[in-house]
């Protein structure tokens, strides 16, 4: 549509505007375990965004630096009581075998991650590495007992929608509130 006449049609309320976050695609399910051994699916937070990342407990490269990032933001939004409660965080493990529910609660208590609003996924190998090929992810045997992986964070719109899809050069705290602002704010 030309561009004056999508500012006419946003003006007369008869369409929104267009968001500078393009839908990149629906989010793929996950049904997984979480840390207590329950349960979960993508659609149980439908209605939140997500940031939804990858990651495997034992890990020394890229994993701490990412749910470190990740705990910055989630910390900010917790002294932002209209936005706490409308998102949630969801870290899947990139290596089942290792990361049991067991690990992954240590793994919350070393982050100091005690929180309803951030939940960390495993399940059994065969079901964890559908959940990664489904979101594009793929770890790799490397040195060490380390995983070679790509690090990403997937930003998810409450309409299940994958929105942004973040590396840790461009996963910057006042750039992700305001992702996650805008998507909350989009009816």
């Amino acid at each position: 549509m030309h561009p004056i006449l999508l500012s006419i049609a946003v003006c007369l309320g008869g369409m929104e505007p267009p968001s500078r976050l393009a839908v990149i695609r629906p989010a793929p399910d996950v049904q997984l375990l979480n840390q207590d051994e329950k349960p979960i699916q993508l659609s149980d937070y439908r209605d939140k965004a997500l940031l939804v990342s990858f990651i495997f407990t034992t890990c020394s490269g890229t994993c701490p630096a990412t749910t470190h990032r990740l705990a910055r933001v989630h910390q900010e939004l917790e002294k932002l009581p209209d936005l706490r409660n409308k998102v949630h965080f969801l870290s899947i493990s990139l290596d089942p075998v290792r990361d049991t529910p067991e690990m992954l609660r240590g793994y919350r208590r070393l982050y100091d991650i005690e929180s309803p609003h951030w939940t960390f996924l495993t399940g059994k190998p065969a079901d964890t590495h559908k959940v990664h090929a489904d979101w594009g992810m793929w770890a790799k045997p490397a040195p060490n007992g380390q995983l070679d992986h790509p690090s990403r964070v997937f930003l998810v719109d409450p309409k299940g929608r994958i929105r942004e899809i973040y590396n840790l050069d461009f996963f910057r705290l006042p750039w992700v509130l305001e992702d996650l602002k805008l998507v909350l704010d989009e009816k």
